[in-house]
């Protein structure tokens, strides 16, 4: 034992030693280590709404990520960016969050990622001066109880954190939901199938029964056995009830006796009330072949269906009557119907015989072209005045078509005077008659005429959007279609932020003789920002003095009370958010994918106003786009050859000078410590010489 302390003394020991002490800082290091996000939209740091679901799992939720590790160096960052955001999620959870890296290069965990139904992505790689392709996967399986969802592929950072929280809450919501179906109360699982359809002619039909049927079977081993198959073969003369109410398929055919009749085919997933039709349909694949289409989604199609029919995801009111744009057709808001309905349950409401319920947060006017009567208004406003929510997209302008002898069918611009604008100037907002027109738009090729300016179609980029709203943060490539200017008036209690605004280079057109055509159109003499969309926070006044008699109550005598129960101003503070368009939910620049800038803009307006405020900054995480803003091509040109070369002239610069300070360093401790070494005194000898010259 002496000889040990003795040896722990002397210098013997010191190299030992600091191994050791190398290794346990490692240890700490790996285990307790300090992260800073420095990126502006702190895309590698966790949201709040993350953190708190996470930490506040009550079962194990596990995911497994299948992601080949040999990726190009194009995809290599996408792993990193997913490893970095899950010890995140396992930095923040409790002990029930759990995350494992699955080794594809072992055969088993190949096999486990095509059972769980990844997708093997097709990328290119560069081997030795030759370009192939490979086949791997790039995604991740979630598990909750006997619930299995996918995230996949993951081709991208953007969203990641968005889409991996939301699956899990939705997983979560799900299983509650399933677990409070009592004893036989099951969520049904029709095929409905005319009986002659079975004989015809058709690839699939024959099958179909059995293939949704084990599909159920394996559903069930997940969704605690609540679902329930059955197989429906109308009669000829029930077909119409069932295509009337599912909206499934018709098909008419000839039965034997040569005669035409009608029969169905469909899949519909049934609870209680309501219902969904899958897109499980027969079509005619290549010319006069007619298979069934849709069977190899459907799994995934029943699982979606099943959230969305026992889930209770928060409604809002889609106001319809006047002239509001469709949610159902491609000229209305489909896309935007589409991509809302996977995240709220959306409500039309007809204000003429619907009340806007009482439980109901917020609602949406999209477009109106008519005047609404003054007990539909006064809904709105004292919808208003209770502390609901509201997002107005009211047009500026009407189009109308023509027929000219001359020039065959025109467009022509009339000034959109609909009553719903007497509301939003009492709560503080102008929409002008009049169309934004702004020389950073979009872009289009014409053979003739080379590239040419859609000023009516302004793309606005982050510079545009208010940095510090959880709304437009992060958000850029906008596009805000044929918009009409806001002016804002300020009022007593109500705070007012602009959300967007066009670029400096803006200027508006007026309805009269106007022609959306680039060639027809140039930048006016005077050139400012608009301002495009406006949210209103706070206590509003309303716009009616009382509530409006109707012709009934007015043939009514008096009774023998007077009973009123009109909102003079807010009870509690509401939130309004005002657009001078309809056009950015149509199809034009709102697709069903909901990946536009534009679409990212709506859905974080409809979150705001539902309370969803984290969403918004967590959806928005690393989609916005930095883009430089110069009309120099000289400084073009800088920053592009900065970027290539500027960080690797920086790091030779910085490796001289700290090689030559270490020499200096160096040259100073021989010095001191060896002052007798002739190439010190040869060189002081130098100094000295060359310093008495410079006096002479």
């Amino acid at each position: 034992m002496k000889k040990i302390i003795e040896w722990f003394k002397s210098s013997a020991s010191d190299f030992v030693l600091f191994l050791i002490l190398l290794v346990l800082l490692n240890f700490v290091g790996s285990n307790a280590y300090v992260r800073a996000d420095l990126t502006k939209q702190k895309s590698y740091s966790l949201s709040k709404a993350s953190k708190t679901l996470v930490k506040n799992l009550d079962e194990p939720v596990s995911i497994r990520v299948f992601f080949d590790k040999n990726l190009p160096a194009q995809y290599s960052a996408i792993t990193q960016y997913v490893e970095d955001l899950l010890d995140e999620y396992k930095r923040a959870a409790n002990k029930n969050f759990s995350v494992s890296f699955m080794d594809l290069s072992k055969q088993e965990n190949q096999d486990l990622a095509a059972n769980y139904g990844l997708r093997q992505v097709q990328i290119q790689e560069v081997n030795n001066n030759e370009i192939g392709v490979k086949q791997t996967y790039m995604g991740l399986a979630i598990s909750y109880g006997d619930n299995v969802e996918l995230i996949d592929p993951i081709s991208s950072s953007d969203g990641f954190e968005y889409k991996l929280t939301s699956t899990i809450s939705k997983m979560i919501n799900t299983a509650a939901s399933l677990e409070t179906l009592k004893g036989d109360d099951k969520i049904q699982l029709y095929v409905i199938m005319s009986s002659a359809i079975k004989s015809l002619r058709i690839s699939g039909v024959d099958t179909l029964e059995s293939e949704i049927e084990k599909i159920c079977r394996e559903i069930n081993k997940q969704k605690m056995d609540k679902l329930e198959f059955s197989a429906i073969h109308p009669a000829v003369d029930e077909v119409s009830n069932y295509t009337d109410r599912y909206g499934i398929q018709p098909i008419n055919y000839r039965n034997a006796n040569g005669q035409v009749e009608t029969g169905c085919i469909g899949v519909v997933v049934e609870y209680g009330e309501r219902f969904v039709a899958l897109p499980i349909q027969i079509q005619d694949i290549f010319f006069n072949n007619y298979a069934v289409v849709g069977t190899d989604t459907a799994e995934e199609d029943i699982n979606s269906a099943i959230q969305s029919l026992i889930s209770k995801p928060t409604q809002f009111g889609y106001i319809v009557g006047n002239g509001e744009l469709d949610l159902l057709t491609d000229e209305g808001a489909s896309g935007f119907n589409t991509v809302l309905s996977d995240l709220y349950e959306i409500k039309t409401l007809d204000l003429s015989e619907d009340d806007i319920p009482a439980s109901m947060k917020s609602i949406v006017i999209n477009g109106p072209k008519q005047d609404m009567t003054e007990e539909e208004l006064y809904k709105i406003d004292q919808f208003i005045m209770r502390g609901g929510n509201v997002l107005f997209l009211v047009d500026p302008l009407q189009e109308y078509q023509s027929n000219n002898s001359f020039y065959g069918q025109t467009t022509s611009y009339a000034e959109n005077d609909v009553n719903i604008n007497r509301l939003l100037e009492k709560y503080g907002v102008t929409i002008k008659k009049e169309y934004v027109m702004d020389e950073q738009c979009c872009q289009t090729y014409h053979n003739s005429y080379g590239i040419l300016q859609l000023y009516w179609a302004p793309l606005l980029q982050k510079e545009q959007m208010n940095a510090k709203n959880s709304i437009t943060s992060n958000l850029g490539n906008v596009i805000m279609l044929q918009s009409g200017p806001l002016e804002i008036k300020e009022t007593a209690g109500v705070k007012s932020t602009v959300l967007v605004e066009s670029s400096e280079k803006a200027w508006t057109e007026q309805p009269d003789g106007l022609m959306l055509n680039p060639l027809m159109l140039a930048p006016a003499e005077k050139l400012e920002k608009k301002t495009l969309m406006v949210l209103l926070e706070g206590e509003f006044e309303s716009a009616f003095d009382q509530a409006p008699v109707s012709e009934d109550k007015e043939n009514e005598g008096e009774g023998d009370y007077a009973i009123s129960t009109h909102l003079s101003k807010s009870k509690q503070a509401g939130k309004i958010i005002v657009a001078g368009t309809s056009l950015i939910t149509t199809p034009q620049v709102f697709t069903e994918d909901g990946s536009q800038g534009i679409a990212l803009l709506l859905i974080n307006a409809i979150d705001y106003l539902n309370g969803n405020e984290e969403l918004c900054k967590m959806r928005s995480k690393g989609v916005s786009i930095n883009v430089l803003n110069t009309d120099s091509k000289a400084k073009v040109t800088f920053f592009q050859l900065f970027n290539e070369y500027g960080l690797a002239i920086f790091v030779l610069l910085a490796g001289l000078i700290i090689w030559r300070m270490r020499i200096k360093r160096k040259a100073r401790i021989n010095k001191f410590y060896n002052p007798d070494d002739d190439r010190f005194i040869e060189n002081d000898k130098k100094d000295n010489d060359k310093k008495s010259e410079a006096e002479a």
